[in-house]
């Protein structure tokens, strides 16, 4: 008997499998690799202050430190970077939103992730006239690379059945049996796919639709995450992800025309070289209205759990909220109630 059936093996259920072998349990991931998923086409960018709000992101004194310290150990492990620490250029519209930015370096929250401010057209490869303002720490996550290495290992274990998840082989009673498996708890880690899950769609989801583009300069800086209405994000060999858009209707995973000229024409006014399109990529992200994650365990059926809604900022979400989400199951620790779907009791 497994003590973990998991769902997925995008980012939420690839580090919450991984720490739960890591305190020894047993674990069966049920996924079959889909190149479209969101964990396979978002950008991985972490950074501790976002929105035109200029405000510190939700638990970012905690959520950095970890996820730097995880995916530098994680990376040992395999013996390769899967984390590339890099500072955020933030290219201000405005004067009014220049001086909005030297304003938040003298508050608690927000100043020490201000490292320094760039005088007006500092890099000629931008058009930045109102300067520019240098974020840390932050950086990117390779999650293509991180995601592959975990599925070889997760097989090599014997811990990864590749197949689509079929409601019609689960049985759920005092334990987990799905087909001839079985499990003490089965934990769902599907994304955009929890949409359909009997136990959990009335969850208060909010997927959007987003699109990135590659685009390959020879003359664009390498050692910067820049971002202004679009960021654009070096990923080696002169080579950049430029992203992202926000669909709420038309939720598939097909790159659309609209999007490429809106992020083209993004990029035209944010960069002055020369630039090319190699590719184009779009995917569902698996949003929640609340802009917090789900985790916790059904109630009335202690046994089955969800783990979900990690948005745009899973990179930096995923190995705190895991670790305390594997608390939690192991140890009873209290669910912090930003996450805890016992707050949605009355939806389910």
């Amino acid at each position: 008997m497994k003590d973990f059936i998991i769902v997925g093996q995008g980012l939420a259920g690839s580090i919450l499998a991984w720490n739960l072998m890591q305190e020894g349990c047993s674990v069966l991931i049920i996924d079959h690799f889909d190149a479209t998923t969101s964990s396979q086409v978002a950008a991985g960018v972490y950074l501790p202050i976002t929105g035109r709000r200029i405000v510190r992101t939700w638990m970012a004194d905690e959520l950095i430190p970890c996820a730097e310290d995880f995916y530098s150990s994680i990376g040992k492990f395999f013996n390769t970077d899967f984390i590339h620490q890099l500072s955020v250029l933030e290219i201000p519209d405005s004067v009014k939103v220049y001086n909005e930015w030297q304003m938040r370096k003298s508050h608690a929250d927000t100043g020490k992730y201000i490292a320094r401010f760039h005088a007006p057209d500092s890099f000629s490869e931008l058009n930045c006239p109102y300067g520019a303002v240098e974020l840390k720490p932050s950086g990117y996550v390779d999650l293509k690379e991180l995601l592959a290495h975990l599925r070889s290992y997760f097989v090599q274990n014997g811990s990864l059945k590749d197949a689509v998840f079929d409601f019609k082989h689960l049985q759920v009673s005092d334990t987990i049996r799905y087909g001839d498996i079985e499990s003490k708890n089965i934990i769902f880690c599907e994304g955009i796919a929890a949409q359909s899950n009997p136990y959990f769609r009335h969850l208060p989801f909010q997927p959007s639709k987003g699109e990135v583009l590659t685009i390959h300069s020879e003359l664009l800086p390498q050692d910067y995450i820049i971002n202004k209405s679009v960021f654009v994000l070096p990923i080696g060999n002169h080579y950049f992800k430029a992203g992202s858009t926000y669909e709420w209707k038309e939720l598939n995973n097909i790159p659309t025309e609209a999007a490429r000229e809106k992020l083209s024409r993004q990029l035209k006014e944010l960069i002055r070289v020369p630039f090319e399109i190699t590719g184009h990529q779009a995917s569902v992200r698996p949003s929640v209205k609340a802009r917090r994650p789900f985790a916790g365990m059904r109630s009335g059926i202690p046994n089955v759990g969800i783990f979900n809604g990690l948005g745009t900022k899973g990179v930096m979400l995923s190995p705190y909220l895991s670790r305390h989400f594997v608390n939690h199951l192991l140890k009873k620790e209290k669910l912090m109630p930003e996450i805890d779907i016992a707050q949605y009791d009355d939806l389910l």
